[in-house]
């Protein structure tokens, strides 16, 4: 997203007149978060100065992680946040339609899995992590296949108990040089365990590259809702 971020973090960048977390800090709300651990790298000093200790009626609180790493390790960093609870997880450049987020802490609650995880259809999923299902039920997740295909793509959002905090530092360096997350959910699903994907209604968009941004502001009437 250069040069817009040389100046600003990308979840700072505006998008229908306010930063783009601010549109997943209300849907964090919507879902009943109370509590929000933000993790902060480059120019976070700007997401505190923004939000505090307090947005949209929740707490905040910020982890800072060093060094981009990749997902597996930022998400380390929210494990003595976290502690026994079940936790609602986005990633910072990823928004989907309000109801998504409260449906999946309800298909969480039904208590049949460690992790529930938003999913949409894409007609390529290569620039993203294609996930395998049988009806509801995740077989198989791939980071950024290698061959352009048509498939359920996972969304960026997640509601997951603490058991992912168990697989989190097997994660190994991938051939893109992060700890990836997904790796994570591999070894989940090759320990048996149970991970369930909600299928997303509505609009999943991403912040990625410029053109995301402009599709975004386009539609950005879509992205707000009252409180």
């Amino acid at each position: 997203m250069l040069p817009i971020t040389e100046s600003i973090p990308k979840a700072m960048i505006e998008v229908g007149g306010e930063p783009f977390l601010s549109h997943i800090l209300r849907r964090f709300k919507l879902a009943g978060c109370s509590h929000v651990l933000i993790v902060i790298g480059h120019l976070g000093d700007l997401i505190v100065q923004r939000y505090g200790d307090e947005a949209f009626s929740m707490r905040l609180s910020y982890a800072i992680q060093e060094e981009p790493k990749g997902t597996a390790r930022a998400l380390q960093l929210a494990e003595a946040f976290v502690g026994d609870d079940p936790f609602m997880l986005s990633w910072g450049d990823v928004i989907a339609s309000p109801n998504n987020y409260a449906s999946l802490w309800e298909r969480f609650e039904m208590g049949d899995c460690e992790v529930c995880m938003l999913v949409n259809w894409v007609e390529d999923v290569s620039s993203g992590a294609d996930v395998r299902l049988s009806g509801e039920l995740v077989t198989g997740i791939v980071e950024k296949p290698p061959v352009k295909k048509a498939g359920w793509n996972q969304s960026g959002v997640f509601v997951m108990s603490n058991r992912i905090f168990s697989y989190l530092p097997k994660v190994e360096l991938s051939k893109r040089g992060e700890y990836e997350f997904t790796d994570a959910i591999r070894m989940m699903l090759d320990a048996g365990e149970r991970i369930i994907a909600v299928q997303a209604c509505g609009y999943v968009h991403e912040l990625g590259t410029h053109h995301h941004l402009n599709r975004l502001k386009a539609i950005a009437s879509l992205l707000k809702f009252g409180m």
